[in-house]
């Protein structure tokens, strides 16, 4: 079964008469288990859907777009992440009494790691971070080494392709940002959307800074386990530093796979038919 529904930010708004903010949730399957699965930057929630089929006699699989993404009417020009918090607790309590499993790709395993410590149900099973940001990675790492005060007039740059071009080829010669980098931007920022949704992000990623020992202390205080899955062909990590954040953490289990950045869907699918399967009494 493939269906949506719409989430509604419920914090006050700037303007009275502004359009409502909400996340377009798509949903796969209709088994008793919920999976909470939340995509990376520049996808949607439909690159969960082979998953999500997969799995959907045993898992419902609620998979938003996030701001700027997809199908979502993400009118603010930024978000937080309390913000991103309370959407996600609207979807655990439309099933306060089953067991829920999240997962996060990408950007979806950044944020996810920053709002679990807000984040309250009682039967939260289990957390799995595939490739996730903020751990330094070799292309994206950039976002994080910018001082905020630097970050803001990018975004705004960002939304006038011609300036912000022009500014990623001062930050490449100067080594800021690498040649992936500025290549990338140049590739994409022709196209609206795309600067719609970059400057939403850049205005907003750094809210969701990375603190290993809050998301630890989060983990011990829900009895939760994450799995961080790490393709050993993904150019876009940094392995070092992403092992480095990762394996002091007594509740993190660092799984290395063969494969690049892409989700690994087969290897997913066990995972959580085997999670099932432990669970059980």
């Amino acid at each position: 079964m493939t269906t949506h529904f719409w989430l509604t930010a419920n914090r006050p708004k700037r303007d009275p008469a502004a359009p409502d903010d909400r996340l377009y949730v798509r949903q796969y399957g209709t088994g008793n288990a919920v999976l909470i699965a939340v995509h990376g930057f520049g996808r949607n929630g439909a690159r969960m859907e082979r998953l999500g089929l997969h799995l959907g006699d045993r898992f419902t699989m609620l998979a938003p777009d996030l701001p700027y993404h997809g199908s979502s009417e993400w009118f603010s020009d930024r978000y937080s992440t309390s913000d991103f918090t309370a959407l996600l607790q609207q979807l655990l309590d439309r099933y306060p009494d089953r067991p829920v499993y999240l997962m996060g790709h990408s950007l979806g395993g950044r944020y996810l790691s920053s709002c679990l410590a807000g984040l309250h149900h009682d039967h939260l099973r289990d957390l799995v971070l595939v490739a996730p940001d903020g751990a330094g990675g070799r292309y994206t790492n950039w976002i994080d080494t910018l001082p905020a005060s630097l970050v803001k007039p990018l975004a705004r740059l960002s939304e006038r392709p011609r300036a912000i071009l022009r500014m990623s080829q001062w930050l490449s010669k100067r080594g800021i940002i690498n040649r992936y980098s500025a290549e990338y931007l140049k590739y994409n920022l022709n196209d609206r959307p795309f600067r719609r949704r970059l400057a939403g992000t850049l205005r907003s990623v750094l809210k969701f800074p990375p603190r290993p020992a809050a998301f630890e202390r989060a983990l011990r205080e829900r009895n939760m386990q994450c799995t961080v899955f790490v393709g050993d062909k993904d150019p876009l990590l940094h392995h070092d530093r992403l092992s480095s954040m990762y394996e002091p953490l007594p509740s993190v289990t660092l799984h290395h796979y063969a494969g690049s950045h892409w989700l690994p869907e087969q290897l997913l699918a066990e995972y959580y038919r085997n999670s099932l399967v432990a669970a059980l009494p």
